[in-house]
């Protein structure tokens, strides 16, 4: 009798430690949305913790269960976005060869991904920050692709600003003007050539097709569980 008791008791307590966990799951992600809409709106310095407050739509005392700082919020938001792209990119990249043809995949891709979430991409244009992961991946693939000699710069360093860099101008001309049919080619294209690869390979790599992001489940503006709605 006492073993069944204890067995009932252990299983309530198993059930509550499971809800209460779905649960703060779920008010973490809740924040991170509506953080992400606020930093998109108001770029990574102006907002304050009642920003967030009011667009979640949830108490001061919950926020600061989760949260302090608003640097705190951004980084969460940046690596929750870029690494969940990343990871997503990856999936569709990994059987390809390291190197050049990875790296030219994922930046289309990273570019469709862009032009089809405005609030995402406006997100990544104004923080500050760049998911962890996003640039452990980004090195890797420049580094093998340099040691393949399928790309010519001086270190991954400066690989690493140039694809940045010039993705980031794109992003931010995609949030501010409409732009002309090809430009996401022609940005892949003009990366590519600037990272030291020939004109006949970027020509090859350009004609081999990309899958829509939609396909690959790449709209990743955080969504909430609607049963954290």
């Amino acid at each position: 009798m006492k073993t069944s008791r204890s067995k009932r008791s252990t299983r309530v307590t198993n059930h509550r430690t499971l809800v209460g966990r779905e649960r703060r799951a779920r008010t973490h992600a809740r924040i991170v949305a509506a953080a992400m809409r606020v930093f998109a709106e108001k770029g990574p310095d102006a907002p304050v913790i009642d920003d967030f407050i009011r667009a979640a739509g949830i108490a001061r005392g919950t926020f600061y269960n989760y949260f302090t700082r608003t640097d705190e919020l951004l980084l969460a938001v940046s690596r929750s976005l870029e690494d969940e792209l990343i990871r997503a990119i990856e999936a569709v990249i990994e059987p390809l060869e390291p190197g050049v043809e990875r790296v030219a995949s994922g930046v289309r891709l990273w570019l469709a991904w862009a032009q089809g979430d405005p609030t995402g991409c406006n997100f990544v244009v104004r923080s500050r920050f760049r998911g962890p992961l996003v640039e452990k991946q980004l090195a890797a693939d420049l580094r093998d692709g340099l040691e393949a000699g399928d790309f010519e710069f001086p270190s991954v360093a400066i690989g690493r600003d140039l694809v940045v860099g010039t993705l980031l101008e794109a992003m931010h001309r995609m949030i501010n003007e409409r732009v002309p049919p090809g430009y996401l080619d022609d940005v892949a294209t003009t990366v590519l050539r600037g990272l030291g690869v020939d004109r006949r390979s970027v020509g090859r790599l350009m004609r081999r097709p990309v899958p829509e992001p939609a396909r690959l489940g790449l709209s990743l503006e955080i969504r909430v569980p609607s049963s954290a709605r």
